[in-house]
């Protein structure tokens, strides 16, 4: 205990040791405020030292005013006539330090004649034709002559088809997952909207990789458009997109293990931070002996772990009745018993591994809890594995779909989706992960991608061509597509992604889905930053047209609701789809 309390003060005068480092230095922006005035200089310092939080604060606001002077210098040059086209201000010129002091009084009277009345204007012009008259700006009273003025209007020569500026809206995209294109998507907005840097205090809507870094704290409600913030992640999309949170989500939603694992694949979730994972281990390996089809008695009976014993409660989800549970006909095979081992947090198909044995498990788990792969990981995701697949030419395939969740808590599915093959001949009796993982992070390593299809993928009608063709009898679009349909629905409604009511949010989904060979769909899993690599001529037609329709509904709705941008901007084509139609289709409301 005492070792404890000593370290909590070692922290505490570490912490304290960082404020007392700061200086006005460290804010570049409250320097250039106060450089003429010693006094107010001195004052920042010891608000720096007790408050940099305040301080923060206010160098955030510094910025603010500094681009706020940078757009009404635009203003006033088109007002006064001058002949000047309407530049933006570069990041360059915005970094310069070229804010000057300002009283409140000044800022008052500044955002006074913020729309310069026309009235002042005219003022201003007689001022000015006053002093073309005498160059000494004095005119005797008797000589005085009446000054015509011009009306204010759109007719004038220095503002005709023209409109004002406007203050921009900013968007920053991050790196990674073809950001390049969500950025190409949001340029043909450029009349309302400007690229900042990741390092730009005041950003209207944020676009990245992952939700880390991400101040829920800001999405709040306003009238204000200028106000608002937006992000491409809602707060808790981990409840359905993480390997452990949608088995959770859908058993305490049906409070059923049937109900849930005719939707998933039966799981075994094994979190080493919890301290129920000894149960959850022991579970596993009893359901494991019971149902092996292949009755192997000399092999491992279960899995022994020295790791840490935690103290923390587990989740509470209800497993009850999993002993009597039964495994569908076309999980297992009479040849084969194969299960899945997923890293909870990972993605791309990284630490999946197909094994059948407790030996295989127990290594992997073991080498991953110690720090195999990019991190140590502590939870993992036990699944069944789909034996008896349907195959397209002797290939395993999956179903990639796409949904929307707009600020709204609506919720679209893309109306066209796309398959993923794999180019190896299925077989149970090896384990290679090409012939089992289907998703284009781990194909487009292999030597034979692309030598079936264009990128490995084909379009739902080429799939159903291939499907008649082998003679399979199944209407995808009349018996697979809604109960895609259906699921979504069920994921939707099995938890609150939105608990706290931000606004505003919006997130793409990709929905995972394969078909065994009773035509029955599975759901296995759903991903919070599905790809949009452009990997074939069929993905840079569907792509750019999901991301373009899918701003339309929540970004173009949220800072622009008046403009009609679908008539404005050219329509990315796809093919039997009009240009003027929107390809989201709702299906309801998130509950």
């Amino acid at each position: 205990m005492a070792s404890v309390t000593k370290e909590k003060k070692i922290k505490k005068k570490e912490k304290d040791e960082q404020i007392q480092s700061k200086s006005l230095g460290n804010f570049h922006n409250l320097e250039l405020l106060c450089k003429a005035d010693d006094r107010q200089k001195k004052t920042l310092e010891k608000i720096i030292k007790s408050k940099p939080d305040l301080a923060r604060s206010l160098n955030i606001y510094a910025d603010g005013v500094k681009y706020y002077i940078a757009r009404q210098q635009q203003r006033d040059k088109l007002l006064a006539a001058k002949d000047l086209p309407l530049m933006e201000v570069s990041e360059e010129q915005l970094q310069q330090p070229i804010l000057p002091l300002i009283s409140n009084r000044q800022m008052t009277k500044q955002n006074k004649f913020d729309f310069l009345p026309p009235r002042l204007l005219s003022e201003s012009l007689e001022k000015q034709n006053k002093r073309q008259i005498n160059h000494n700006n004095y005119t005797p009273f008797t000589n005085r002559q009446k000054v015509t003025i011009p009306a204010l209007n759109p007719s004038l020569k220095f503002n005709k088809d023209r409109n004002l500026p406007k203050l921009k809206f900013n968007y920053y995209v991050g790196s990674g997952n073809n950001g390049e294109l969500v950025k190409r998507i949001l340029q043909k907005r450029e009349q309302y909207w400007t690229a900042v840097p990741q390092t730009f205090q005041y950003k209207h809507f944020i676009w990245q990789q992952s939700y880390f870094g991400m101040d829920f704290n800001r999405l709040t409600p306003s009238e204000s458009c200028f106000v608002r913030v937006m992000y491409n992640f809602f707060e808790f999309h981990k409840n359905i997109t993480s390997k452990t949170g949608l088995s959770q989500s859908l058993l305490q939603y049906y409070n059923n293990i049937e109900r849930t694992f005719d939707i998933i694949p039966l799981v075994f979730i094994f979190n080493f931070k919890n301290q129920d994972w000894v149960k959850d281990v022991q579970q596993f390996t009893e359901f494991y002996q019971t149902n092996n089809p292949l009755g192997q008695t000399n092999m491992k009976s279960s899995l022994e772990f020295d790791f840490y014993l935690s103290n923390l409660a587990g989740t509470k989800v209800n497993y009850n009745g999993i002993k009597s549970y039964k495994l569908q006909e076309t999980l297992v095979s009479k040849t084969q018993y194969l299960w899945l081992l997923k890293p909870a947090d990972w993605n791309r198909g990284e630490g999946v591994h197909v094994f059948s044995t407790l030996e295989e498990v127990e290594a992997l788990i073991k080498s991953y809890y110690n720090g195999k792969g990019n991190y140590e990981c502590k939870e993992f995701v036990i699944q069944k594995y789909i034996e008896r697949p349907l195959l397209l030419s002797g290939r395993k395939f999956d179903i990639r779909c796409w949904v929307l969740i707009s600020q709204d808590m609506q919720y679209f599915l893309f109306k066209e989706a796309y398959i993923r093959t794999s180019g190896a001949t299925f077989s149970l009796d090896d384990k290679d992960r090409y012939i089992h993982l289907t998703n284009n992070a781990v194909q487009k390593n292999a030597q034979n991608y692309g030598q079936f299809e264009d990128g490995n993928q084909l379009s739902l009608k080429r799939f159903q061509e291939l499907l008649d063709q082998q003679e399979t009898v199944y209407d995808f679009r009349k018996q697979g597509w809604p109960m895609i349909k259906d699921v979504v629905k069920i994921t939707m409604n099995s938890t609150r992604l939105n608990k706290r009511n931000r606004k505003y949010g919006m997130q793409l989904l990709g929905y995972d889905f394969m078909i065994d060979e009773n035509l029955k769909l599975w759901l296995i899993e759903v991903n919070a930053n599905p790809c949009l690599e452009e990997s074939s001529n069929l993905l840079k037609m569907l792509i750019p047209r999901m991301l373009d329709d899918a701003f339309q509904l929540t970004l173009d709705k949220v800072f622009t609701p008046e403009v009609d941008h679908g008539q404005q901007m050219p329509k990315y084509k796809v093919d039997e789809y009009e240009d003027q139609e929107n390809m989201w289709e709702s299906l309801g409301i998130c509950s």
